[in-house]
């Protein structure tokens, strides 16, 4: 940004200088399943600290996924490395804020900030620190919009993670966008030098729907969160696939698992949203999927969309975080 550092600009450096501890590094983590948000907004809010001479890593509690790693393999960037255990470790928390989804030991470490674009979860442990929590479309946006705020310019392969993120939760721009999210993206496309950024989302897209020599159980978990409400513990797996048919027998490759997973899991509830990303968005389908006691009749209530053979069926995308989450945890805590 250059020039002269303004008062505004310095009192959030400042603000953020209680995140340090000049003895010690603070790893950066994104939630366990790790996506393109967590983990590019992770890569990024180490590199703002670092700026800040503020000691900081990006690390994973997990691997990522295939969509993740054909972005960061395209521009050439790593993978952050594997944090297995935080406990006595200084963490600052992005795209989550509960200590179901961070990483193991997070109970037991010292947490310094929590970034996240969810409804705010159970961190806390009685101490302050920093937080930044907003309804945007990725906390990609929020990362970008601290950049902003302490004057620190942003480098191209900066710019390049945070768009990953922004365009990922946001699925290329059309779901959950506000008006941060558009300015950070036309910023950051070109300060990373990205000629066709529609182009970009659609390879990551097809990255993301093409699960390799991944069995059925690991596509499962590649995207899945657990949440708690009214009592109850519940799991919510999103998978993807390409093309109606294509999503319709995803759908009864994962309905084959559920008993499985919500066993291992010990869940009361347990869903599967299977989205359809193929490019034809007249024939946009979502299929959601209920296991568990009372999970059927709870999606019947919510959405009357049962196909009357097991399955519920969208002609649009529900968004786990802003739509189908909220609602369940909404009927739960009614109870």
């Amino acid at each position: 940004m250059g020039g002269h550092m303004n008062t505004t600009a310095k009192a959030y450096r400042d603000l953020m200088a209680g995140i340090g501890d000049i003895s010690k590094t603070t790893y950066v983590i994104g939630h366990k399943n790790p996506d393109s948000d967590s983990v590019g907004s992770a890569i990024a809010f180490a590199y703002l600290l670092r700026e800040l001479g503020i000691a900081a890593e990006a690390a994973v509690c997990g691997a990522v996924n295939n969509e993740t790693r054909f972005v960061l393999d395209t521009f050439g960037l790593e993978v952050p490395e594997m944090l297995e255990n935080a406990e006595g470790r200084r963490i600052a928390l992005v795209d989550h804020s509960s200590y179901a989804q961070a990483v193991p030991g997070a109970e037991k470490a010292i947490i310094t900030a929590v970034l996240d674009h969810h409804g705010m979860g159970d961190i806390a442990d009685g101490t302050l620190f920093w937080v930044r929590s907003a309804p945007v479309g990725a906390t990609a946006s929020l990362v970008f919009l601290t950049y902003m705020e302490c004057e620190v310019e942003i480098p191209a392969d900066m710019a390049r993670v945070m768009l990953m993120g922004i365009l990922s939760d946001t699925r290329g721009m059309a779901r959950n966008v506000s008006t941060l999210d558009r300015i950070a993206c036309d910023t950051l496309v070109e300060i990373a030098q990205i000629s066709d950024s529609d182009a970009l989302y659609s390879s990551m897209a097809g990255a993301l729907a093409s699960y390799g020599e991944m069995d059925d159980l690991a596509i499962f978990m590649s995207d899945y969160k657990e949440y708690s409400a009214g009592g109850k513990r519940f799991g919510v797996a999103v998978v993807n696939a390409f093309g109606e048919e294509e999503v319709r027998l995803m759908a009864e490759r994962m309905d084959a698992l559920m008993e499985e997973v919500r066993a291992e899991r010990d869940l009361d509830m347990l869903f599967v949203i299977v989205n359809n990303k193929g490019s034809d968005e007249s024939e946009n389908m979502m299929y959601m999927l209920a296991f568990g006691d009372g999970a059927e009749e709870l999606l019947e209530m919510l959405y009357h969309n049962s196909d009357g053979d097991h399955y519920y069926v969208f002609k649009e995308n529900l968004s786990r975080k802003t739509s189908v989450v909220p609602a369940i945890i909404e009927w739960l805590e009614g109870l």
